[in-house]
């Protein structure tokens, strides 16, 4: 049986996680637009409609906020993008890996904005250790959906190609993300068939140098 108390703290705790989720919800679509400077606590304040002892109750800094805003975006954006392995040849995996990223991307927007925009703006060396945890994550998912791509080429092969492509995939990325930004959807799909074929073809090179 749940006593009054108990059944108090259990309020509490969900409306404080309620408070804590408006003011990143807040948070990120302040920062998105307006960069880091551009979100601050009187923007947050303003924009949520929260006052500033329920901010500070659950956030000592703006920098722990963007901290906060990156670390639920990257969780959010990488479960959505799991390893699944595919039939076919590593033609086949690349293009199907890159689809599902692209949708991941298309759907995940306002987080890869906000990332872009404090990789720019961004000066506090915690909110940068974030950045750099987030751009981490995303090099080893990389590397992982290539060297699976190319796992027919033998495990020693296929890691070093996904050493050395998953740098050349991330920023293949970058470009398709700020192109869907300024073109709009527009050639998606012409995008992710170039950038697998790109991927294919330096793998192809690097599987035919290893063996010789």
């Amino acid at each position: 049986m749940t006593t009054t108390a108990g059944a108090d703290g259990v309020r509490r705790n969900a409306q404080g996680q309620r408070v804590r989720e408006e003011i990143l919800d807040t948070a990120s679509r302040l920062m998105s637009e307006y960069g880091y400077d551009g979100a601050s606590i009187s923007a947050i304040m303003k924009a949520s409609g929260l006052q500033k002892s329920s901010i500070y109750w659950q956030f000592d800094s703006k920098a722990a906020i963007a901290a906060a805003v990156m670390e639920r975006g990257a969780r959010r954006f990488f479960d959505a993008t799991p390893l699944r392995r595919s039939r076919g040849g590593a033609g086949a995996r690349l293009r199907s890996f890159l689809r599902g990223i692209a949708t991941n991307l298309d759907e995940h927007q306002e987080f890869l904005r906000l990332f872009l925009t404090l990789v720019l703006t961004n000066r506090d060396p915690d909110v940068a250790a974030v950045l750099d945890r987030v751009r981490s994550e995303a090099m080893t998912r990389m590397r992982e959906f290539i060297t699976v791509a190319f796992e027919a080429e033998g495990p020693e092969v296929a890691a070093q190609i996904g050493d050395r492509l998953a740098g050349l995939g991330v920023a293949l990325f970058d470009g398709y993300f700020l192109a869907a930004q300024i073109d709009g959807p527009e050639g998606r799909d012409r995008r992710v068939q170039d950038m697998a074929r790109a991927l294919e073809h330096y793998g192809e090179a690097i599987a035919a140098a290893a063996r010789g």
